[in-house]
């Protein structure tokens, strides 16, 4: 049979005929290495020629410790919904609860007390278009560190991973599903260590952090 999958260590191509499903066991015969065939399966979804043309909301950048910086940043649909909903849906009910007491220059507590879920949702609303607006990822990659950022400017959540020669890049189903359908996110091994990402980004984005996560890890090597 023609060899339809890679070894994640070496590149070479591993015949079908080393593959067991039923164990999740893939080996290479160049290097006498075995692999999880889940690893190697996922890895087989990542092209690098994606590199050469990169998905039109992906930005990359030198960063200033020699490495890479990759940006994504894309406005959602759900903007077109959510922004109207919110101006009607906030605006009703903060100035009937809030901006009535305002104008008649008295506090109602009860009132108050009453338009409190009101109010923590229209905070959680308009930090959603605050993201959706301004926000985005960012991974950066340097000398075998990696940080991804999810947030706008400043502020936002930062998870951190390393990887080197040994480190897997696969594609992962992951339990955030759209439409029914489980998302695949971007997993990095490093031994038994898994850390997975990027299950909401869109395929293309997920397809080029991924590629470019390995080229990284080969400069490295």
């Amino acid at each position: 049979m023609q060899p339809l999958y890679k070894c994640p260590f070496c590149q070479s191509n591993i015949s079908t005929d080393d593959v067991s499903v039923a164990t999740d066991l893939a080996l290479c015969r160049s290097c006498d290495r075995t692999s999880a065939f889940s690893i190697i399966s996922g890895s087989a979804e990542i092209s690098l020629d994606i590199l050469e043309k990169p998905p039109r909301s992906i930005k990359t950048e030198e960063n200033f410790r020699g490495g890479k910086t990759i940006i994504y940043r894309k406005l959602s649909p759900i903007l077109f919904f959510l922004i109207p909903f919110a101006a009607f849906w906030s605006g009703l009910s903060m100035y009937g609860i809030y901006g009535s007491q305002l104008i008649k220059g008295e506090f109602d507590l009860a009132a108050s007390l009453f338009g409190l879920p009101f109010l923590f949702g229209t905070i959680i609303m308009l930090t959603a278009i605050l993201f959706l607006l301004l926000g985005g990822w960012k991974i950066t990659l340097s000398r075998g560190a990696g940080t991804v950022f999810v947030g706008v400017g400043s502020l936002g959540w930062t998870r951190y991973f390393t990887y080197d020669r040994e480190t897997l890049v696969s594609m992962r189903a992951t339990k955030v599903r759209v439409n029914n359908v489980y998302q695949k996110g971007i997993l990095i091994r490093n031994g038994e260590a898994d850390f997975v990402f990027g299950s909401t980004l869109k395929s293309d984005a997920k397809q080029f952090i991924a590629a470019a996560i390995i080229k990284e890890i080969g400069e490295v090597r």
